[in-house]
């Protein structure tokens, strides 16, 4: 899967990214939110820009995650934000103000691959699993390609479920308590 992913044109990658962004931004604007997280894209993953673009034009703050000694943490970016090449290759800003992971409101998080019944394949560190396999509060959505989806991996009890995934053809509701707009893609 990361394979055909990362061998999508880059016309194409943007063409798919602004399809997707259009998806999330029609439904954020829906919702009453003050912190969302975003992430860098890299290795052929949806690109966020029209995303951050629209939240840094609204009164939502914007944070995106960085590694540091093992551990994700998440840090406020807005529209002047410098960025640097960090751990695993992944722009992270140049000045670093970390918030508290129970104030995100909603994390859009990059994935590998997302089953029917809304499992996240990620990278295999872990991360976003550790952040928020806890977490009742934030709303979690996968962001991906079409073809990211397939029911040919398993999860296991420390893999932290989706919420939703947005793809460039819509979104995929599989918690609907948390999402308060309708489920049908």
């Amino acid at each position: 899967m990361r394979a055909r992913r990362r061998s999508q044109s880059s016309s194409i990658i943007q063409e798919r990214s602004k399809a997707v962004g259009l998806q999330i931004n029609s439904k954020l604007k829906n919702l009453d939110l003050e912190l969302v997280a975003c992430y860098r894209a890299q290795d052929g993953e949806v690109e966020l820009e029209p995303v951050f673009k629209s939240l840094f034009q609204s009164p939502i703050k914007v944070v995106v995650p960085v590694v540091r000694n093992q551990s994700m943490q998440f840090t406020l970016i807005d529209a002047d934000s410098q960025f640097v090449t960090g751990s695993y290759g992944i722009e992270e800003p140049a000045d670093l103000n970390y918030v508290d992971p129970l104030q995100i409101d909603l994390v859009l998080a990059p994935l590998v691959a997302f089953s029917s019944e809304g499992q996240r394949l990620g990278r295999g560190g872990g991360y976003y699993d550790q952040m928020f396999i806890n977490n009742d509060k934030t709303v979690f959505v996968g962001v991906a390609y079409d073809f990211q989806l397939s029911d040919e991996f398993h999860s296991n009890a420390n893999d932290k479920p989706l919420d939703a995934v947005v793809t460039e053809t819509g979104w995929r509701v599989f918690c609907s308590e948390k999402l308060v707009f309708d489920s049908k893609v």
